[in-house]
């Protein structure tokens, strides 16, 4: 392995020329993560409702409430998604001593923890989701603008992009 190929690796995304980018392995289990929470979460609720098929025990359900939320599960998965990737890019311009990113690393580091959570309060349909994707909105506004400002990157515009599709989703739901 060249020491450019391994930069590559440690880096992240690989590049197979200026115009093509590969999904990097810590966004691929990022989304696979993403995937199994939200998985884990919608048997955990249907688990707890085995037996409950008449509904004569007193008390009605509306299974589609949450359907309404797989929207926005899967817009905070996509915007981590993008993230993984926009913060692959930020770190190895950081590595080549180039700091003009250091800000939008910071960023995109709190929208991913913040889009974790919301995914996982999404899917199980918490009480407390409508306060949560208020706190992600502001997150997400920050991190869009940081994004924003460094457009001639592609990872950059693709996780603004995406933090744009989230808070249209987490707008539905805020108290």
């Amino acid at each position: 392995m060249t020491a450019s190929n391994a930069e590559q690796a440690q880096g992240g995304v690989v590049q197979k020329d200026s115009s093509e980018n590969s999904i990097s392995r810590r966004a691929l289990l990022a989304g696979t993560a993403a995937l199994a929470v939200g998985a884990s979460a919608t048997l955990a609720k249907a688990a707890s409702h085995e037996g409950h098929g008449d509904h004569a025990h007193g008390h009605a359900h509306d299974h589609a409430a949450n359907g309404g939320n797989q929207a926005l599960v899967r817009a905070a998965g996509d915007c981590r998604i993008a993230g993984e990737i926009c913060q692959a890019h930020c770190q190895k311009m950081l590595a080549t001593g180039d700091a003009s990113l250091a800000a939008c690393s910071a960023s995109v580091s709190d929208m991913m923890a913040s889009c974790s959570s919301l995914m996982q309060l999404a899917a199980s349909d918490s009480k407390h989701l409508p306060g949560m994707a208020k706190i992600c909105s502001q997150i997400l506004e920050d991190c869009k603008a940081e994004c924003e400002k460094h457009g001639e990157h592609e990872e950059c515009k693709a996780c603004a992009k995406a933090c744009e599709g989230c808070l249209k989703e987490c707008k539905k739901v805020m108290a």
